[in-house]
């Protein structure tokens, strides 16, 4: 309570506000409700993940635009195939654990088609700042690259059922955002 406070009146309200629905969200709906419940706990966890860039914006800006929702949609459906890579690679302790990730609760094989598919949308997504934030060129083939290799580790994934091409496909999905996010400020440096 007391980091709300002081973000409150230090910063503003908004994020205030913000960053404690954002806690509330991930303490009590994602971890404490759904992680142990559902097979779509790591879409659920999506949303807590991506609050902190509303938080963010809402710090600068005073205001949470369509900007800002944007970027909160890019990291959500960057999240389901970035953290089931990796629970490809686990499956085996989320399902001692008790944890239905996808794998354990639906299959590797389902787990990889959803992959695809959230990737798919999340490329779709990660254009849509070109128009919005007037981003350029470097953003636009980053964007383009980063998609690209992303689709191209999901889909090697639907085919090569292995622990290899699974850990891959998770490194290139943790690059995947840093630099997406690196390519926004280089663009708006170049501009």
């Amino acid at each position: 309570m007391w980091a709300t406070l002081i973000l409150g009146y230090f910063v503003n309200w908004m994020s205030a506000v913000l960053a404690l629905a954002g806690a509330v969200y991930y303490i009590v709906l994602y971890t404490m409700m759904l992680k142990r419940n559902t097979a779509l706990n790591i879409v659920i966890g999506g949303g807590a993940g991506a609050v902190p860039v509303l938080v963010g914006w809402a710090a600068v800006t005073g205001t949470v635009t369509l900007d800002a929702w944007l970027l909160f949609a890019i990291i959500f459906f960057w999240t389901p195939p970035h953290s089931w890579a990796l629970a490809l690679l686990v499956n085996t302790d989320y399902a001692r654990a008790g944890v239905p990730m996808m794998p354990v609760a639906r299959g590797e094989e389902t787990t990889r088609w959803q992959m695809l598919w959230y990737t798919v949308v999340l490329i779709v997504i990660s254009v849509l700042p070109l128009w919005t934030a007037a981003l350029g060129g470097v953003y636009l083939a980053a964007a383009a690259g980063l998609g690209g290799g992303l689709l191209f580790w999901c889909i090697r994934l639907i085919k090569v059922k292995d622990g290899a091409t699974a850990k891959r496909t998770y490194k290139f999905s943790t690059a995947y955002l840093a630099f997406l996010f690196l390519a926004m400020i280089i663009d708006r440096l170049v501009l």
